[in-house]
């Protein structure tokens, strides 16, 4: 009986490696380029690599369970299938026009996707052995562990002193000048925080200095946060194996190098929603704990999201309100006092945020976000059935009100919506805009394939491991000045020379697939969704400290552009927790 159900798995396994081997040798979608896998050395690499991959999920007692992360191993291979075809033609055409193929593929990435999730979720479900030696770092370990990842980041510094300008910080280095008005489009509580670094720059005589001051500022805080981070991995019941991958992750990858030394909004945020997710998880752990330093950390955590990022105030008080309402659920913790944390925090962003919009932006005269900057789903939408001509004569008459119908086709672009965006008229009256809110809904369910392939098409690089945009930049290195006008002669901050070497050096690892997945967000995007999916069922409220990572997922998603590494900055830092996480919720379950 027993060599029957040996010879049963065997043939599982042979069919599934087949199914792999054979979906990764079509390419669904540029046929006339042959299979992927030339060359018998190549075939021979995947098919071992296969048979060792199910090899191992087979082994697990129950190893095609649970059913909810096979649906989701189902829903990416569908993204990164669709991923495909968009990347070739920006269209579903090359998947839906051979469906066959199209099949066998999407089965050979969804078993390989079910089956890498699966055989991580079993290696982080085992805790570390009682008595088992952890990492030795005298005196405080997160000032080590900070120290250490400055260390390795140090090269970096050496290429981009005194630190990368953003486009975006060049914008606000023009407001602090006052050749543009002042504007909350980036929020003005960073603008203002960059004004401070330009001034000391100034006392010191170079804007080298200010930039330099606000790069190293920002390195060593981020250093200390990450230190943070990987000292409670140490410390706690983790495997060993997730510690040392997250410091060499957080060490070696160049996101954390490149943003930690460049002047731009999207690091500082980051680094805040980090910093409220590990407030919220010592809450969480220790609901009956409070003390002045956790009641600040929360509130600072939470505030600096607000201010830090425009729709940071969403995800901020979503994340407390989640909080709060599990603080309350049971009468253990409402007899600890657990959730007066949330309900301050949340009142301190009511207040910072409602004095900003309220008194601080009316009185200073400054001019609040552009409205658009919120609609980039409904106008690449829109812009994509105009497009095609798709618009019936009243739908084209309610969107003329706030768009240029004839100058859609030419703006829009299915990665970007700023063109499209860049059409909106601010000048539109009340009436007009009501008019094409009504006709939206009305413009999706007419074309609903293609408002979707609108959607996907802007979104789908935050779920597809190892797609790196072309459309903007993706690591942040030497001069972002091209598209934002210069300040040159104004502030004359210095482009390092060696940067320049750098970018070609990080444009020729590009080339490798296994840099780029890691690199990319689509894997980041993959590991909060698993996260997720698995903390559902964890008890403890683990997945409340998911949720900043979660609700900054669904603003890329939600995004301007797709697949934009600085929009991801959140996930990056956060993928480590969300890992540890998952072993903190497996072991709390099985205990």
């Amino acid at each position: 009986m027993h060599n029957r159900l040996d010879g049963q798995k065997q043939l599982v396994r042979a069919a599934m490696c087949a199914i792999t081997v054979l979906a990764l040798a079509q390419d669904a979608l540029l046929a006339a380029e042959g299979p992927v896998l030339p060359g018998t050395a190549l075939w021979a690499l995947a098919s071992g690599a296969a048979w060792t991959l199910y090899g191992a999920l087979l082994r697990l007692r129950r190893p095609f369970a649970p059913v909810r992360l096979g649906l989701l191993a189902a829903m990416l291979a569908g993204v990164v299938t669709l991923g495909q075809s968009f990347v070739a033609v920006g269209t579903a055409e090359l998947v839906t026009g051979r469906l066959p193929r199209t099949a066998l593929v999407l089965a050979g990435y969804a078993l390989m996707i079910f089956a890498a999730m699966r055989l991580l979720l079993e290696a982080l479900s085992v805790p570390r052995k009682a008595g088992e030696r952890r990492f030795p770092l005298p005196g405080s370990a997160p000032l080590w562990l900070g120290a250490l990842l400055l260390a390795c980041w140090l090269p970096w510094f050496v290429c981009l002193f005194p630190g990368t300008v953003s486009n975006d910080s060049i914008s606000q280095l023009k407001e602090l000048m006052g050749l543009t008005p002042m504007s909350n489009a980036n929020p003005v509580f960073q603008t203002w925080l960059l004004g401070a670094f330009r001034q000391a720059g100034l006392w010191l005589g170079s804007a080298d200095a200010g930039v330099a001051l606000y790069c190293m500022m920002q390195a060593v805080l981020m250093a200390w946060l990450l230190g943070t981070l990987l000292d409670g991995l140490r410390r706690s019941e983790a495997p060993r194996w997730l510690f040392w991958t997250a410091l060499a992750f957080y060490a070696l990858c160049p996101i954390f190098p490149t943003f930690a030394f460049c002047v731009g909004k999207d690091t500082n945020f980051a680094m805040a929603v980090l910093f409220l997710s590990l407030m919220v998880k010592r809450v969480v752990d220790e609901p009956g704990r409070r003390g002045a330093a956790r009641y600040a950390g929360l509130c600072v955590a939470a505030v600096l999201c607000a201010l830090l990022r425009n729709p940071g105030v969403y995800l901020a008080l979503l994340t407390l309100a989640l909080l709060l309402a599990w603080t309350l659920r049971r009468r253990e913790r409402r007899e600890t006092g657990a959730w007066r944390l949330p309900a301050l925090a949340a009142a301190c962003v009511l207040g910072v945020y409602g004095a900003l919009h309220l008194l601080v932006l009316p009185g200073l005269d400054i001019a609040p976000m552009p409205e658009s900057e919120n609609y980039s789903l409904p106008l690449q939408q829109v812009a994509r059935v105009a497009a095609g001509g798709g618009l019936t004569e009243a739908q084209a008459e309610a969107v003329a009100g706030v768009l240029p119908v004839e100058e859609l086709k030419d703006a829009y672009n299915g990665e970007l919506s700023d063109p499209v965006k860049a059409l909106w008229r601010e000048d539109a009256t009340p009436e007009q805009k009501r008019a094409f809110w009504r006709a939206w809904p009305e413009i999706v369910l007419d074309n609903p394939m293609t408002c979707l392939s609108a959607t996907f098409h802007n979104t789908y690089g935050y779920l597809y491991p190892g797609y790196m945009s072309v459309i903007k930049p993706t690591l942040l290195i030497g001069d972002q000045s091209t598209r934002t006008a210069s300040v040159k002669g104004l502030y004359d901050y210095s482009v390092n020379p060696l940067s320049e070497g750098l970018k070609a050096f990080t444009d020729r690892l590009a080339q490798n697939p296994l840099y780029r997945l890691v690199v990319s967000p689509g894997l980041y995007g993959w590991i909060a969704l698993m996260s997720a999916v698995w903390l559902l069922r964890a008890s403890k409220g683990r997945l409340l400290s998911a949720v900043p990572a979660l609700f900054t997922l669904a603003g890329c998603l939600l995004s301007a552009v797709n697949g934009y590494f600085r929009y991801a900055m959140p996930l990056y830092l956060s993928a480590p927790l969300l890992l540890w996480l998952v072993v903190k919720g497996r072991v709390q379950r099985q205990g």
